[in-house]
């Protein structure tokens, strides 16, 4: 499993950490607020809906990773074809036979 994480405000202004899990060809988005170290415990991550500037965001990072080759070229290359349209995010061990 890879994280990748990033920080962006949310819609009342209040500063999140976005984190984007990649398992199995499936990617997974959890949100938490931006908190101090002494008050991380207390915080659970949420999960939550990749927007089309989610995914944005995420590619423009794995961009910037690939150009130092910290991340393959097909994460970044599966994130284009989501953001095309020519594929989708889903779970391969639930997809229908």
């Amino acid at each position: 499993m890879e994280v990748f994480s990033w920080q962006d405000r949310d819609n009342d202004g209040n500063r999140v950490v976005y984190e984007a899990s990649y398992f199995g060809g499936w990617w997974q988005l959890t949100v938490t607020p931006k908190v101090g170290r002494a008050h991380r415990e207390e915080v659970a991550p949420e999960p939550a809906e990749f927007t089309e500037e989610t995914w944005r965001t995420l590619r423009d990072l794995l961009w910037r990773k690939y150009q130092r080759r910290r991340v393959a070229w097909d994460m970044v290359q599966h994130i284009d074809d989501i953001l095309a349209g020519k594929a989708r995010n889903e779970r391969r061990d639930r997809r229908a036979k």
